[in-house]
């Protein structure tokens, strides 16, 4: 019986969190955040911030109940029945591979042209994913690895590039401070979701819990330390771009950081934060790769997805046809998409909403579980229930009706990701019908960790089939 192991330590841990958020398309959105309403964006991610590490210590909670790579798909399960399940894991993460892989692979290809003007952006985006595709097959020691060197690289390239900007230390021209809130704090509290997509993504490790040490303390402390060095990182910079390029070419650049990098330091600097911004964006694919695969593998433990998501490599231990499926979301949507920052925009803002309701199925979770199974242990426990978990789906509800003050971008957003909704809740009535089981009635911990569903043998959390499975199936 093939099996994951327990590998990664705090900073494999921390480097996974922090890996999906410091984005390629985070950096678009920081340098457009920032051009769009100047410094003050700054107040905007701060509440974004509170809003993440609130929504972190929830996950927490009941990553600490019930550990594994289920993750939102488990929680709802035992709360809300398998409908629920389904529907709330694929509209976070399924929605995720469809928008933002390609989103990312679309960055990265830009950073690249930017180094290497004329170069096929289409083959550096496919090699890219190619290369990511191997190293997570290969393992999970070999992806921590990787994912480690680029994020702390990253993390401390990007915060330099900020102190010194903000300290015109090797710029080519001195810095002015603009006004620090240019367009009202309407403007302000309406960029609170592209705050949070700074942070958004933070709970990706804890489908890696059965491959972390000690998850139940591990999880916590890499997701909020995650989410502090993202917003110190995030704010050096954004504050030093706006004092070297005008608000409006940030704005509207297609490359605002890259941008903002060139104004401050030129050509070197811009090739540097194209290597930042390439770095960043492998960064997001490999941990994905390394997340969503693990998630589906999750739920199909359970019966609620085809049992090929459940296929464990013998060898190197991953979940082949989970990456090779993720790998295939990425790749794609390359061939029919435009690239522009109104396409990247919109796509960010689409997944963004479908996420949001993930993070408030996850709040209800955790209210839910605290009423049903108050005696039960909780490794971890979120503090100041109910109230935290209140003030994190008010938020989610805000920035959804705030997504963007544009109402023809905003019914571009809401259609895009209504029509993503419409096919996940289809699916998910259908395989539940075929399947010929319940819809709404919850499952007990107990059978969540004893396999008592009613599913195939094979279906149990402990179990990982072989390819005997695969072949089966």
């Amino acid at each position: 019986m093939v099996e994951l192991k327990r590998r990664l330590g705090f900073w494999q841990a921390y480097a996974t969190a922090t890996g999906l958020v410091v984005a390629g398309s985070t950096m678009v959105s920081l340098g457009n955040g920032f051009g769009s309403i100047g410094p003050a964006f700054i107040v905007a991610a701060f509440l974004a911030m509170i809003i993440s590490i609130i929504i972190a210590l929830s996950y927490a909670e009941l990553s600490s109940i019930m550990p594994g790579p289920g993750m939102i798909g488990d929680y709802t399960l035992v709360s809300m029945g398998r409908f629920m399940s389904i529907v709330t894991l694929l509209a976070g993460y399924l929605v995720l591979a469809a928008t933002i892989g390609p989103l990312e692979t679309m960055t990265a290809s830009m950073a690249v042209e930017y180094i290497f003007p004329g170069v096929n952006t289409l083959f550096i985006a496919v090699a890219i994913l190619v290369a990511f595709l191997i190293i997570n097959v290969l393992g999970v020691e070999i992806f921590g690895s990787v994912q480690l060197g680029i994020v702390l690289f990253l993390m401390l390239s990007t915060a330099i590039m900020g102190i010194f900007g903000l300290g015109d230390v090797f710029t080519i021209a001195s810095s002015t401070v603009p006004e620090f809130n240019p367009f009202g704090w309407s403007t302000v509290m309406q960029a609170v979701a592209l705050g949070l997509w700074l942070f958004i993504g933070i709970e990706f490790v804890i489908p890696m819990g059965n491959e972390v040490k000690k998850p139940e303390k591990t999880i916590p402390k890499a997701m909020i330390f995650g989410i502090i060095t993202i917003f110190i990182v995030d704010m050096l910079f954004g504050s030093a771009i706006t004092r070297h390029l005008d608000l409006t070419s940030l704005a509207t650049s297609d490359i605002p950081q890259i941008a903002g990098a060139a104004a401050m330091f030129g050509d070197i600097g811009g090739i540097l934060m194209a290597a930042l911004t390439v770095l960043a964006a492998t960064s997001t694919i490999n941990a994905n790769f390394a997340a969503v695969p693990r998630m589906f593998y999750g739920l199909a433990r359970k019966g609620l997805l085809p049992k090929a998501f459940k296929y464990i490599h013998p060898k190197f231990r991953t979940p082949v046809f989970g990456i090779v499926f993720v790998f295939l979301l990425f790749t794609l949507p390359l061939f029919v998409l435009e690239t522009n920052i109104n396409v990247i925009m919109i796509l960010l803002s689409a997944a963004s909403v479908t996420w949001f309701i993930s993070y408030i199925v996850a709040q209800i979770d955790v209210l839910i579980l605290r009423k049903r199974y108050p005696e039960i242990t909780r490794p971890f426990k979120a503090p100041f229930s109910p109230i935290l978990q209140i003030i994190g789906i008010a938020a989610c509800v805000y920035m959804i009706v705030t997504i963007t003050p544009d109402w023809s971008a905003k019914l571009k957003i809401y259609g895009i990701s209504g029509g993503m909704m419409l096919l996940i809740c289809t699916y998910a009535f259908v395989w539940l019908k075929y399947k010929k089981l319940p819809m709404f009635s919850p499952i007990t911990l107990e059978e969540l960790k004893g396999d008592k569903e009613g599913t195939e043998e094979e279906d149990s959390p402990e179990f990982t089939p072989t390819m005997e499975v695969i072949e089966k199936w």
